[in-house]
């Protein structure tokens, strides 16, 4: 399953804000473990912690609810929206309400947080690093490795200096294939006019995004803001948003059978379990066998050990004894 890039969160950021700007905040619904869908005017919007984050038609009904739920609700009612951000140019969208911020950060697994006067209220989930931490009455800082629109080379493979832009790797690999440029080329070993075929690419693919999904076989297998060279074997749809286009792709993935991973993780403890027994069998055994092979001397040493206890001192509570030699 593909997830969203800073590139599609910029696109979407700009697609959602006419939107919803100057609306108010109606709700918010957990749909699972990880997903929530949240209301804001007449729009709906999904976001799937680490995942995806747009508007949505879907409606799929949910009685599950939290104290993250709970607070959002209660802090945000009617709160009116003044502005979406992405924040320092990386996978965070920040809903700025006159009220308080709901900020989701979408790199990693994901985590959802309410900020109040520049301090975390809640989160889906609390988190630590060393120099940051999510958790109630921190401040709210974003991580400090973040994208930057500075193009700079190294002698490393070409690919890492530009997945250090707010681009995403799709559309590095895009712009390297379409610059005729080996990932793994060295920066420093391009010549000028590679690098300036490069950063044109790029610039070419900011400037003309359009919603896209590839098909094979009737099936959406990917999204995108521009026609992918590596798909030109596929059906190319263009759709009129970015929203309608994911709300395409992830609606036609195969939706995974909790119960039977589950099930999975149950019999894999399973067999795990089984294997440390059998293990402990075969080398009970084999000390059994030792010891029957060898029971004339074992015994003769039990018989020494209780006649003289300076050297051989025995261990009544493990059951041993010691050899002083």
């Amino acid at each position: 399953m593909r997830k969203m890039n800073n590139l599609e969160y910029s696109f979407i950021i700009a697609e959602l804000s006419p939107l919803v700007i100057d609306k108010h905040f109606s709700r918010i619904r957990k749909i699972d473990d990880r997903s929530y869908r949240m209301k804001i005017g007449n729009i709906e919007i999904i976001c799937e912690l680490g995942i995806r984050l747009h508007k949505t038609k879907y409606l799929e009904e949910s009685e599950l609810t939290d104290k993250f739920v709970q607070k959002i609700e209660k802090e945000l009612d009617n709160a009116k929206l003044l502005s979406i951000e992405q924040i320092a140019k990386d996978r965070i969208v920040s809903f700025n309400f006159n009220k308080g911020k709901l900020i989701f950060e979408m790199f990693g697994n994901g985590n959802a947080i309410l900020v109040l006067d520049g301090k975390t209220v809640t989160a889906s989930k609390y988190e630590s690093w060393a120099g940051r931490e999510i958790k109630p009455g921190s401040e709210y800082n974003p991580p400090t490795n973040t994208p930057s629109d500075d193009f700079v080379v190294s002698d490393k493979y070409i690919i890492v200096s530009l997945m250090k832009l707010p681009l995403g790797k799709e559309y590095a690999l895009e712009a390297l294939e379409l610059a005729n440029i080996n990932e793994r080329t060295s920066g420093t070993s391009l010549t000028k006019t590679q690098l300036s075929l490069l950063v044109n690419e790029v610039s070419n693919i900011r400037k003309s995004m359009t919603p896209c999904l590839f098909y094979k076989n009737s099936k959406p297998v990917d999204f995108c803001l521009c026609k992918m060279k590596q798909y030109n074997d596929l059906e190319c749809r263009v759709f009129p948003t970015l929203s309608d286009a994911l709300d395409e792709y992830y609606s036609n993935l195969e939706q995974p059978n909790l119960e039977f991973e589950k099930l999975e993780k149950r019999l894999e403890k399973q067999y795990q379990h089984r294997e440390s027994l059998v293990g402990e069998e075969k080398s009970n055994k084999e000390i059994g066998d030792y010891l029957y092979a060898h029971y004339d001397k074992i015994e003769e040493l039990i018989t020494l050990a209780k006649q003289d206890q300076d050297k051989y001192k025995v261990n009544k509570k493990e059951k041993s004894f010691e050899i002083e030699l």
